[in-house]
């Protein structure tokens, strides 16, 4: 469905009870260049369609080289510049500071009423009576996040290592005893070289080795996830305000803190 975009839909973004979504940057504050990386004015503001929930226009103060002639704001429709969220600046597409007038409807910037001066520059103009500016005080918020990454590996193989055993095993064996025994009966005998020779077979125990894999243990892998706190340390910015007063030659805090000791005195 098309959006209902007309000018009355149209508020600036400081003006309304609205905020940039989380997942998109505030430009406010980033710089304005062209295509030839000249710089041509800082984001004050951003004019959103409450309608539709979309920024529509940006709403910045131009610098003293492209400033218009009556100082009034410059509104650029977001459809004609590019974001460089690196760099935070807005790029302006082919478009030259005389052509910033045809961009918007006429009388578009009327609509809005006198634009407040938010630079903490001094300006050489009287303040008119009734008049409001403003300066916005920003600071860096710390967003913490978590991502998965690999942190190492464990590696499980095997490998074969050789180890000498020794044991003391009992064998049995056979031993031959030879005897000589005188003989006491007296009988004849032959006296001439043996035929046949004795033999006695001697037998022994002999060792055999057998070696054969035994499994003996296995090794379970498994993994579990463990909670733990690390601490993130981070710097952030923020802006202060500075009031100082000129009149008396005293600063409003150097005032507020006499008054401060009057009152004290008085209790007393």
């Amino acid at each position: 469905m098309a959006d209902d975009f007309t000018t009355g839909n149209l508020r600036r973004l400081s003006d309304a009870d609205l905020a940039v979504a989380e997942d998109e940057p505030d430009v406010r504050g980033w710089t304005l260049v062209s295509l030839d990386n000249r710089e041509l004015g800082e984001v004050e503001d951003l004019i959103v369609d409450t309608n539709a929930m979309k920024v529509r226009y940006l709403e910045f103060d131009p610098d003293e080289e492209s400033q218009t002639s009556d100082n009034e704001a410059v509104y650029v429709p977001i459809e004609r510049v590019d974001l460089d969220r690196d760099g935070k600046r807005i790029v302006l597409r082919g478009a030259d500071t005389s052509m910033w007038r045809t961009m918007v409807p006429s009388g578009f910037a009327g609509q809005f009423g006198p634009r407040p001066h938010m630079s903490g520059e001094s300006r050489s103009d009287t303040a008119r009576s009734g008049e409001v500016r403003r300066m916005t005080r920003a600071e860096e918020e710390v967003r913490v996040g978590k991502r998965t990454v690999q942190a190492g590996e464990v590696r499980v193989g095997k490998h074969v290592e050789t180890e000498h055993v020794r044991e003391n095993v009992s064998v049995t064996r056979e031993q031959v005893h030879v005897e000589r025994r005188p003989v006491t009966d007296s009988r004849s005998a032959e006296i001439r070289a043996s035929e046949g020779e004795l033999r006695v077979p001697i037998v022994e125990e002999e060792v055999v080795v057998e070696k054969r894999p035994v499994v003996k243990e296995e090794l379970v892998v498994s993994k579990e996830k463990v909670q733990e706190t690390r601490p993130v340390d981070v710097e952030v910015r923020k802006e202060e305000f500075d009031v100082h007063e000129s009149r008396s030659g005293n600063d409003i805090r150097g005032r507020a803190a006499d008054r401060e000791g009057n009152d004290r005195k008085g209790d007393r």
